[in-house]
């Protein structure tokens, strides 16, 4: 299986909804949008979505396309303006459909190297971070290969307080997540 990863294009946005929607299908505990949430929105919802991350400056969006055109994977990366003591950003909606996941395919490092890398060239953020929750060992895993590491903050998972979310951030060149094995 072979695939291309690349910035998000407006017109990717049926693609996007479709794997989206997958995801919070696929693993409803590893974001904060719900499925019955995002399944409700109107196509210019989408529409806004790929075109602000595949042309905006704050944010953007990394998908991995199979030869069909298909998106199989998705990373997205955007500044955080609040945090004044540095320049930060955000790792988001990390995501492989099942049929392209493994270390074989590396598919998670592509398209997480490719928003770290945005991140640090074009928004020159000297730390990135993400949260995951603290019982998703294999995303956790993941995310230490690649150079991340919890940094001790913590906060309540948004939709079910129940869970805890783990913040783990890495510094301006932490290990290219390509190198790490993925599980």
């Amino acid at each position: 299986m072979t695939y291309q990863v690349r910035r998000i294009r407006p017109d990717d946005w049926l693609e996007l909804r479709r794997l989206r929607l997958e995801a919070l299908k696929d693993s409803p505990l590893a974001f904060v949008e719900q499925y019955d949430d995002a399944i409700a929105l109107p196509d210019s919802a989408w529409q806004e979505r790929a075109r602000s991350t595949a042309t905006g400056r704050e944010g953007a969006r990394f998908v991995a396309a199979d030869p069909a055109g298909q998106l199989v994977a998705t990373a997205g990366v955007f500044r955080e303006p609040e945090i004044l003591d540095h320049t930060s950003a955000m790792l988001v909606g990390v995501y492989v459909t099942p049929a392209y996941r493994g270390p074989e395919r590396r598919t998670a490092a592509a398209v997480t190297d490719a928003a770290v890398e945005w991140a640090r060239t074009e928004l020159r953020a000297d730390r990135i971070r993400l949260f995951v929750l603290a019982i998703n060992e294999r995303a956790k895993s993941f995310y230490r290969r690649a150079g991340f590491a919890e940094t001790g903050e913590t906060m309540r998972y948004p939709p079910d307080p129940s869970y805890l979310e783990l913040e783990m951030a890495c510094a301006s060149s932490p290990r290219r997540a390509a190198e790490a094995v993925e599980p």
